[in-house]
């Protein structure tokens, strides 16, 4: 965990943050519950502010995830994108933190214990000339051991984000 924690600073410090940030309407589909037998489908929306926080641009944001059966995630945080080139398209890093509230389906998902949780992320993202961007990202969603039952979660999802 170390190691990774160490490779995503150097990522994060190596990349070049956006000269002004700029809000995103994101949308994404992907798998809940990714490592396990019984993982499904989500699929949600998430905004991001235009308005930089700090003199690290984090970028405040909000979203609502929803899996196939029916667990519902709130969510609220920063992120901040780290460009690797100054061109008008090319590769980007994004990290997020925040927290939200879960509400279980009572399907097949996963009960993570716990109202509140809280979500990290890392994603890999392609910006394109006309600002949209692409990307690929994995999150882990845990109440961290708040509650006595704290299984967690993983998610990988694509993501579409139009710029606003």
């Amino acid at each position: 965990m170390s190691r990774l924690i160490l490779v995503l600073s150097i990522l994060f410090a190596a990349c070049n943050a956006t000269a002004e940030p700029q809000a995103y309407g994101k949308l994404f589909l992907g798998t809940a519950d990714a490592f396990k037998t019984n993982n499904a489908s989500q699929y949600g929306i998430e905004y991001a502010f235009n308005k930089g926080v700090s003199q690290f641009d984090f970028q405040p944001f909000v979203g609502l995830l929803r899996t196939r059966y029916a667990s519902h995630y709130l969510y609220t945080g920063f992120s901040r994108t780290s460009y690797f080139t100054n061109s008008e398209s090319g590769l980007a890093f994004q990290l997020s933190f925040g927290p939200g509230l879960y509400f279980h389906g009572e399907g097949d998902d996963t009960d993570l214990g716990h109202v509140f949780e809280l979500r990290t992320s890392a994603g890999l993202l392609w910006r394109f000339a006309d600002k949209t961007q692409m990307g690929v990202h994995f999150s882990h969603l845990s109440n961290a051991s708040i509650a006595e039952v704290n299984p967690g979660t993983e998610l990988v999802t694509i993501t579409y984000e139009l710029p606003f």
